[in-house]
């Protein structure tokens, strides 16, 4: 069965409720999703997943350093055609999503847009927004041709 991995890092639960809301589009779909702490979150098992999220908080104008060091480990393999999405929570500069959106594309990843960032808190509209993005994930691994069984219905 097809597998998402969403890698999150958060220090006030913004990210974490982000993260917590695509793995509900995406498992209203029926894709088996997982939600993990970035410095619990095992390289050998993202490889493994047809579709992997990366959400952080920016840090001064920076992704947060347990992605930055999840996004050097990857570096190097084969990820070409998995998907990816990007998202986060920041106060007063929101480029890390957008930086690891654009490094996960230099890997080779396929990675979905929009790219979600949200001021602070999500709203319930925000989280909404983000179901709807682990949906379009839970439909991009369904065509991905390997994958035959995922069941939609």
């Amino acid at each position: 069965m097809a597998r998402f991995i969403i890698v999150y890092n958060s220090t006030t639960g913004n990210t974490k409720a982000m993260a917590d809301a695509i793995k509900e589009g995406a498992e209203s779909l029926n894709l088996e999703t997982e939600v993990v702490e970035a410095f619990d979150a095992n390289i050998d098992d993202l490889l493994a997943a047809e579709a992997i999220g990366f959400g952080g908080p920016t840090m001064n104008y920076h992704p947060a350093k347990p992605l930055l060091r999840i996004l050097n480990e990857l570096d190097g393999h084969d990820v070409k055609g998995k998907t990816a999405v990007s998202f986060g929570s920041y106060g007063w500069d929101g480029l890390g999503p957008v930086v690891i959106a654009e490094r996960l594309r230099e890997m080779g990843f396929r990675v979905l847009d929009p790219v979600e960032r949200v001021v602070y808190k999500p709203t319930e509209n925000e989280l909404e927004c983000l179901r709807h993005l682990g949906k379009d994930v839970a439909m991009a691994v369904k065509k991905m041709p390997h994958l035959k069984n995922l069941n939609t219905q």
